[in-house]
């Protein structure tokens, strides 16, 4: 079976949707989705459910954030969209897209992320003006952000001092 075989919905997470079987293979990416994502109100969290067996493919929160740049002694923020946590359950990690060759062997992950990027990009365009996407990834992610666009923060750009982002890379993309 190939991702593009998959019939899936992008919704809101509610309290009625059931995510307990979802596993990541990260203790504290799963945590946040089982006991702490209802009761966060700096993020709105979304997840994808494989519409056939209503398992739940993916999550992702995301949150108005900002980027600082010190330069010459001042800082100066950047409105920016934060995704704040973006995982795959491993039933559905390293899922092929199809078996096309033009695909550039992309992967359902790939996929679904650019269907979040979309949306983040037409709520910029539409909502709340943004021109940078950032993130803290955990190390075992990293070449799958920049795989889909993403760049280490650059030195001038100042890094969130949230105790959740210690060891994660912080991350970013131009809109």
């Amino acid at each position: 079976m190939y991702g593009k075989d998959i019939k899936n919905k992008h919704k809101p997470l509610s309290e009625n949707d059931i995510t307990k079987g979802f596993n990541c293979g990260n203790d504290a990416i799963n945590s946040y989705l089982h006991s702490k994502v209802l009761t966060d109100k700096k993020a709105k969290t979304f997840i994808v459910v494989n519409t056939e067996n209503n398992e739940v493919i993916c999550y992702y929160s995301l949150c108005c954030s900002g980027f600082v740049i010190s330069s010459a002694n001042k800082f100066t923020i950047y409105p920016a969209v934060e995704i704040k946590m973006f995982a795959i359950d491993e039933k559905y990690q390293h899922m092929k897209y199809s078996d096309d060759v033009d695909e550039d062997n992309l992967n359902l992950s790939d996929m679904l992320f650019s269907e979040v990027i979309s949306f983040i990009y037409d709520f910029t365009e539409n909502s709340c003006g943004a021109d940078e996407v950032i993130l803290y990834s955990v190390p075992d992610a990293e070449n799958f952000y920049i795989r889909n666009g993403f760049k280490r923060f650059e030195k001038f750009m100042l890094e969130s001092s949230e105790l959740f982002t210690d060891g994660c890379i912080p991350m970013y993309m131009d809109l």
